[in-house]
């Protein structure tokens, strides 16, 4: 592949440096599947290295792609799956551990507006500030905020209460 002419191959070098990790744990936590987490992060730092465009933002740019391809990998398997496969819960991976921390925090943002559960799970998964969530999704800081906040407090109601 050859890189365009805005980013080079030093720069794409750094981006997977500083974010792939957090890119990696977000869409984790979005699809449950290791393989597949690593895939979508893969795909993104691809695209992002054949874009002519140039990027302000790339963090905000990667997050967006990572979120656009987990979702797009959680149609393919509902899409594509034997009826069997979705009446039965999918291990979403081999160690156990891990299993049982996807399942937990799925069931937990389950109960969310999806919304709320997408800027939650940006800002801890991605560890991405209220202004860069703000940027990304195009809303106001104080939506996004006001979105995280209300999140939480549902979850603290409904799990404390």
């Amino acid at each position: 592949m050859k890189l365009n002419q805005t980013i080079d191959a030093e720069q794409l070098a750094e981006w997977i440096d500083l974010y792939q990790d957090q890119l990696f744990r977000y869409a984790f936590f979005r699809i449950g599947s290791k393989e597949d987490a690593e895939d979508v992060v893969q795909d993104a730092f691809l695209k992002i290295a054949a874009t002519t465009a140039h990027i302000a933002n790339p963090r905000a740019y990667l997050f967006r792609m990572v979120g656009n391809g987990c979702v797009d990998v959680i149609r393919n398997k509902v899409k594509f799956s034997p009826i069997e496969e979705r009446m039965t819960t999918p291990s979403p991976s081999d160690d156990r551990e891990e299993q049982e921390e996807f399942e937990r925090i799925n069931r937990l943002l389950s109960n969310l507006p999806d919304q709320q559960s997408e800027v939650i799970r940006l800002h801890i998964h991605g560890e991405m500030k209220f202004t860069e969530i703000a940027e990304m999704m195009e809303q106001p800081v104080t939506t996004i905020k006001s979105r995280f906040t209300s999140g939480i407090e549902k979850l603290r109601q409904k799990f404390i209460n």
